[in-house]
């Protein structure tokens, strides 16, 4: 069982973060972890294997109180954090590596978990080389190699497909069947849970499963002007492999750009907005060439483009590269319009959460005004105020003639959003249409 008793954890030993928190997680027990961004969630599952001990109370586990990570297997929400071997193969042999056991079993271990998760193709591939839910498949199947007592799924699917996300839900099934805990911290959860609790303000209450948000109602305006975001027989080669060949692509207004994981959507984003050179072919914004920061990009993760001392300094770095006069009013604007409080502005970014931190790389994108913008998963991670916010934003955008490219493996949450629908597999468009 784990267990955690009266535990309180600040990071600068003034605020808590969490704060008198008790919970007892039990074999083979599926918990479901709810709360909005900021409230602690990702805090709690760092303490239930270890990785962070607590600044007061106890965490055991089966009556532990070291060596808590052979225990509680923990999947991050950035994979990346927890990648550090460069074949895939090799990934999810090192935590059974590690135990000391002997090579047989090691293999076997890995080719199991390989196999569980639907990955065993990419066996030979570099981690570097995979696209975030290809990742995200790793990093499970690293954990489930060292074949813990208990499984903490922080966001683990936030950047899979739906397919994927019901392959990965039975694989978890089978192992809580098998006796293993589970707790899922997740905004989208893909497990049937025993128990829903809930994070508020740093403590832990009980919750209820999340119902279906609204559609978002969209009623759009005839702009004045439509920009026009266009690629041409676009072929990327990404590493040893190719992830674009011959797309071509008008884009305006929203559009939704969907796909399998691995099918050349974050490669297509990075080539639309000029930050990645095809091999051939060409992008352009209303007739002219993209050239970097002519179209606002936000990364599938939002740490790749934060780098200033303060959230609002990050927010007003793009309207002061573009000129734009008021930098900071613009900041503050975008902030507001996204849901990132006051309170947060003058803290580093990288003392966030997850979901906090992608509403800030949100902001500062929209700040500068370009005429286009292309989001790479961008409501992964947010909780559903954050959801709405975004598209309350992004359709105002587009219905000011801003051409917006929403890269999503949710189509249906921008179902009532989105002018138009280009479905990516192999690197091809498989098609398009209107889906609005």
């Amino acid at each position: 069982m784990i267990e955690l008793r009266d535990v309180c954890f600040s990071f600068d030993g003034e605020s808590s973060v969490l704060d008198h928190v008790s919970l007892t997680v039990g074999a083979g027990e599926r918990v479901l972890l709810l709360g909005s961004n900021g409230s602690g969630k990702s805090t709690l599952a760092r303490l239930l294997n270890g990785s962070l001990p607590p600044s007061s109370g106890t965490v055991s586990v089966d009556g532990a109180v070291d060596g808590l990570a052979r225990l509680v297997g923990y999947v991050r929400q950035d994979p990346r954090n927890q990648l550090v071997s460069a074949v895939v193969s090799d990934e999810v042999a090192f935590g059974p590596r590690n135990l000391g056991l002997p090579r047989e079993e090691v293999v076997a271990r890995a080719d199991e978990a390989l196999d569980a998760c639907g990955i065993s193709r990419l066996r030979d591939r570099m981690t570097s080389e995979l696209s975030g839910g290809q990742q995200q498949l790793v990093a499970l199947a690293g954990v489930l190699a060292m074949r813990p007592r208990y499984l903490v799924l922080d966001e683990a699917t936030s950047m899979l497909d739906k397919a994927t996300r019901a392959h990965v839900a039975r694989v978890v099934d089978e192992v809580a069947a098998r006796g293993v805990g589970v707790i899922e911290i997740s905004h989208k959860p893909v497990l049937r849970p025993d128990r829903v609790l809930a994070m508020r303000g740093g403590r832990l209450t009980e919750g209820e499963l999340p119902r279906e948000a609204p559609a978002y109602s969209r009623q759009p305006c005839t702009p004045r002007s439509n920009h026009t975001l266009r690629g041409s027989k676009l072929t990327a080669v990404y590493g040893s492999r190719p992830a674009l060949s011959d797309v071509s692509l008008e884009l305006r207004g929203l559009t939704l750009v969907t796909g399998p994981s691995g099918a050349g959507k974050s490669t297509l984003a990075r080539v639309l907005a000029g930050v990645l050179a095809q091999d051939s072919g060409e992008v352009t914004l209303d007739g002219r060439a993209v050239r970097p920061g002519d179209v606002g990009l936000a990364f599938q993760r939002p740490e790749d483009q934060l780098f200033c001392d303060t959230v609002l300094e990050d927010i007003a770095y793009g309207p002061r590269m573009r000129g734009v006069p008021d930098a900071l009013g613009a900041a503050r604007d975008a902030a507001g319009a996204i849901g990132v409080g006051e309170d947060l502005l003058d803290r580093s970014p990288f003392e966030l959460s997850g979901g906090q931190m992608r509403r800030v790389a949100l902001a500062g994108v929209v700040a500068g005004r370009p005429g286009a913008y292309v989001l790479d998963e961008p409501t992964a991670g947010l909780d559903a105020d954050g959801v709405r916010e975004l598209q309350a934003l992004l359709c105002r955008l587009a219905d000011e003639g801003a051409a917006v490219v929403v890269i999503t493996h949710d189509p249906e949450e921008w179902a009532s959003c989105a002018d138009s629908l280009v479905r990516l597999r192999d690197g091809r468009v498989e098609g398009v249409g209107e889906h609005a």
